[in-house]
């Protein structure tokens, strides 16, 4: 059955938007926005919801819109899972003092899932983490990272990255996902999400960005599904996957000071919590992430103009076990996902034209540098 990209509108009172999220209804939610909800659905889920009384208005053909925008050439300057793989031995073969790149550990279909450290000190405490690539579709949130590691290396005999490799540990995981991100690559699967663990029903696929333990599975919603066939399947149990494992692993030996985890798209900066409206309830906690994740607003609209909207994870949509609830709920670490270019579906959604990795890594860079500091900088406990 064919599936369509469709805006949908709450018409009455019956049928308000928040309706779309807590009833399971399957929907692979795109976009949440005050009047309007984005996303894909098949056509009997597109007739229900029309009958529940939304309006739905079809924006594309999800075949047309890959046609539009999955291009032969707006694969080009992406990385594969190999290609990353070359990329990264380079970094650390051509910077031995200062860098090692590190498996982390190995995906469902056995890839290695690698970690990039950098810094002049192994075993400091003083220690910051970027990840990318926890949802296969989002290609460039492995460039981002990626491009971030490559700078700071070129970079790191002035300042001031040279005092953050001083004085800490700067970890880059580009890629948890590579599975998925290389089902992505085949003909026909450019939309894929999650990763390619075969489930017990027969359908495929965890959530790596629900797998995570902190309040883990305590929504059954849309965007937190218990449904394995799901684009949000949050799998039958916390950490029940490799690639999220690898991941929990690091995190508990290395102890992070500050998480960031890259997405795409919607050009968002969200901070805890994501399981529920409240807000953090530690005054000082709540400060830090919510001045820091205005400061990186204005230091990514300052570079290109491109707005980007500071916001707890909840005020999108909710969301149970995901990274950075269970980064800061477990250890208590300031943590952010970056939802990165584009601003919508119809500008190109998750397939973001090549030509923009550059301009979105240089915007995003200055927030980046800023979280460094933030985190290596910040008085130990």
């Amino acid at each position: 059955m064919a599936s369509v990209i469709v805006r949908v509108t709450p018409t009455s009172a019956r049928a308000p938007l928040s309706r779309l999220i807590t009833l399971p209804l399957g929907l692979d939610l795109w976009e949440v926005h005050p009047d309007h909800a984005v996303l894909q659905a098949g056509e009997a889920q597109v007739s229900r919801l029309e009958e529940m009384g939304y309006g739905v208005e079809q924006l594309q053909l999800s075949e047309s819109y890959l046609a539009d925008f999955a291009t032969e050439s707006a694969a080009t300057g992406y990385h594969s899972a190999e290609s990353l793989e070359q990329d990264l031995r380079r970094l650390a073969d051509d910077n031995p003092e200062i860098a090692e790149l590190h498996e982390i550990g190995r995906s469902v279909e056995g890839r290695p899932v690698l970690a990039l450290r950098i810094g002049e000190r192994r075993g400091s405490s003083r220690k910051v983490a970027f990840l990318g690539c926890h949802h296969a579709r989002e290609w460039i949130s492995v460039e981002v990272p990626f491009l971030l590691a490559e700078d700071l290396l070129a970079h790191a005999s002035e300042n001031p990255v040279r005092e953050w490799l001083q004085q800490g540990e700067v970890w880059v995981a580009p890629m948890v996902n590579p599975d998925g991100h290389e089902f992505t690559r085949t003909p026909g699967n450019r939309l894929w999400r999650k990763n390619r663990r075969r489930n017990r029903d027969g359908t495929t696929g965890v959530d790596l960005n629900r797998n995570y333990g902190y309040m883990w599975g305590t929504l059954d919603v849309d965007t937190s599904s218990h449904t394995p066939a799901d684009e949000t399947y949050v799998g039958p149990r916390a950490f029940s996957e490799p690639e999220s494992r690898a991941v929990r692993d690091l995190v508990a030996r290395q102890l992070f000071g500050g998480v960031l985890t890259y997405h795409s798209y919607s050009q968002l900066i969200l901070y805890p919590w994501g399981y529920t409206d409240d807000p953090i309830l530690d005054e000082t906690d709540r400060r830090e992430m919510r001045d820091l994740a205005y400061d990186m607003e204005q230091l990514i609209g300052n570079v290109h103009g491109q707005a980007y909207t500071a916001q707890p994870s909840s005020a999108l949509y909710p969301t149970a076990g995901d990274t950075t609830d269970w980064t800061y709920g477990e250890y208590d670490a300031p943590s952010f996902t970056v939802e990165l270019r584009p601003g919508s579906a119809m500008a190109g959604g998750f397939i973001l034209p090549a030509s923009q990795i550059q301009p979105c890594w240089e915007e995003n860079r200055p927030a980046a540098h800023a979280f460094i500091s933030h985190v290596l900088k910040k008085p130990e406990r």
